[in-house]
């Protein structure tokens, strides 16, 4: 069966922007011969069908955004990646938030990760699939902010992220069972993992 999201896959800027391109500079301002600018995103995106009926997805996301920014957003994970960031907060002291940001390559201009959203897709979807690239922190979106602490982030490469093109155009038919809970409260619920 086709995924929703089909026709994305022929367009080429979405693999643009898996890999971490910024293409609305590409396609909305004129670079004066510059390169565009990469940031962030997957090393080596692969196409990948994501699971029906009963894979719960989760993803971090700001609470400040819409609907649309919120459950439409295109960054995705399974569960066993969810918990390698929930591990890595007893190691490093730091709450889920924090960890979120740092492992996800995540700085606090792009989203302030305190909302976690789990759902179900309901209908067939793809994504590019891949370890994620360090980000360097440029303040050009929303400023510098001190939670950056003025630094880049690595990422952790042993994280596989999921990015689904055109997820804003079709969340309201792919998902089902969506749930979107602070994160505070979401680490809550996981005091067996995390410190609270």
């Amino acid at each position: 069966m086709q995924a929703l999201n089909e026709e994305a896959f022929h367009q080429p800027h979405w693999m643009l922007r898996a890999k971490g391109f910024n293409t609305e500079d590409w396609y909305g301002r004129p670079q004066g011969g510059t390169a565009v600018e990469r940031n962030g995103g997957i090393e080596e995106p692969n196409r990948t069908r994501l699971y029906q009926g009963r894979t719960v997805y989760y993803r971090f996301a700001d609470a400040n955004g819409s609907d649309d920014s919120k459950m439409g957003g295109g960054w995705w994970m399974e569960y066993d990646q969810l918990r390698k960031i929930m591990d890595g907060c007893a190691a490093t002291g730091m709450n889920l938030s924090q960890m979120a940001r740092h492992y996800l390559a995540v700085p606090w201009e792009w989203s302030h990760a305190d909302l976690v959203i789990t759902a179900v897709f309901q209908a067939p979807m793809d994504a590019y699939e891949g370890r994620g690239r360090p980000v360097e922190i440029t303040g050009r979106y929303m400023g510098r902010n001190s939670v950056d602490a003025g630094r880049g982030y690595s990422g952790n490469r042993n994280v596989i992220q999921l990015f689904i093109p055109d997820m804003r155009k079709h969340w309201r038919q792919a998902l089902t069972m969506v749930k979107t809970q602070d994160v505070r409260a979401f680490a809550r619920t996981h005091r067996d993992i995390i410190r609270v």
